[in-house]
């Protein structure tokens, strides 16, 4: 049955796989500093900084989301996604990329929680809040999907001589075509105040939320964890990785396409397995099978040692389904969601830009092995507060 709900889902899946159509990820290290020049400790740093900006971002922009409208947000989040794209492609230095990370990470947070708020509130307001799991699978994979095709074609026809510029001028025109899409969205309507809350009433309220609702915050800090994991692997770690595996650099899309079919394919059962095996079982499986991922390329010693990655891909494409389906639902208020879902957002990239700063100065300085076990242990962290967070929360409820 046609609704107002189910044409937002459409919206959002086809949203989500235009404006994260990152086909330049596997070449992101490359490319900055094999081509354009950069050191790896710049690089590390760069996506430091680049996380740190999401971070002081996050909680505005999902009062933005909140108080102005998410279809706003999402609307100036592509267009953002598509200028960091151009801006990397005409960067010949460190002040250009870090130009390009600025855009793409006020462009990450403006979208961050809007796109998710808005669709489980459409749902909500037909009373199909259960449907949401599905629609947040089909949107990472229809992201993962258009990867995965892109990928390999960008190995093919966009990376020359080692060059990969090509595939971040693809990006950013497919990340433009995400506009219509967000402005075709509807918003369901809210609650009406007399007053509409402020934006220093509506990150009050948030913040309230998160140290109150049992469960919030220790979900925040198993994300944080799972987060780190997840990113260094498809950032600072995939490319040195490779090179070291001995994968020529023209394969890294076809490698990391392999890693978004099983993420596509992940997502697509999160669902299910949500329904299956239980929230409990999945958040356990998550960061059990990325340190195993870890170790695995410790160890490794030939190309074969690339298939580890699609690992990351199959977490990176349940992860999202599981952790913002129990955001969604903890979330005491629709007047405050995006913000809700920008705090978690905040806290798993700034642990990130922590994390993957002190990966970068490693590679330049450590044995690669050393660098993945380490960056591992840092990624395991923030789950040795969780029983503490647990007992935290059950005393300020």
């Amino acid at each position: 049955m046609s609704s107002r709900a189910s044409r937002d889902v459409a919206l959002f899946v086809a949203y989500r796989g235009l404006s994260r159509s990152f086909l330049f990820a596997p070449y992101m290290l490359h490319f900055a500093t094999g081509v354009r020049g950069l050191s790896l400790a710049e690089f590390g740093a760069l996506k430091g900084a680049y996380y740190f900006a999401v971070t002081l971002l996050e909680v505005p922009t999902g009062v933005f989301a909140d108080r102005i409208g998410r279809r706003a947000a999402l609307v100036l989040g592509a267009l953002l996604s598509a200028a960091g794209c151009v801006a990397a492609a005409l960067a010949h230095s460190l002040a250009g990329f870090a130009l390009s990370d600025l855009c793409f990470g006020l462009g990450t947070a403006l979208m961050g929680g809007a796109d998710s708020a808005l669709v489980y509130d459409a749902l909500a307001a037909e009373r199909r809040e259960s449907e949401y799991p599905r629609a947040e699978a089909w949107a990472l994979a229809s992201w993962m999907g258009i990867t995965a095709i892109g990928m390999p074609l960008s190995d093919l026809f966009l990376v020359h001589d080692g060059d990969p510029v090509g595939a971040y001028w693809a990006a950013a025109a497919l990340m433009t075509l995400a506009v219509p899409c967000a402005l075709a969205m509807r918003e369901a309507p809210r609650a009406v105040h007399t007053v509409p809350a402020t934006a220093r009433e509506i990150t009050r309220d948030a913040l309230r939320d998160v140290f109150r609702v049992p469960g919030l915050l220790r979900l925040i800090a198993y994300s944080m964890g799972v987060f780190v994991l997840l990113r260094a692997a498809s950032q600072t770690i995939f490319n040195p990785t490779l090179a070291a595996l001995g994968v020529p650099v023209n394969r890294y899309g076809l490698v990391l396409a392999l890693a978004n079919v099983a993420g596509g394919i992940a997502a697509l059962g999160s669902a299910r397995a949500l329904r299956g095996f239980g929230e409990r079982a999945c958040l356990v499986a998550m960061p059990l099978v990325l340190v195993s991922m870890y170790v695995g390329l410790a160890l490794a010693t030939g190309p074969w040692g690339a298939a580890f990655f699609v690992v990351q891909g199959a977490v990176f494409g349940a992860y999202p389904v599981v952790v913002r389906t129990l955001m969604n639902r903890l979330a005491p208020s629709a007047e405050r969601r995006a913000t809700v879902l920008s705090a978690e957002s905040t806290a798993a990239r700034l642990y990130s830009g922590v994390v993957l700063t002190g990966t970068g100065f490693a590679l330049a300085s450590l044995p690669l092995a050393v660098t993945l076990l380490g960056t591992a242990a840092a990624g395991c962290l923030p789950f040795l507060a969780m029983p503490w967070l647990r007992r935290s929360s059950r005393a300020s409820a």
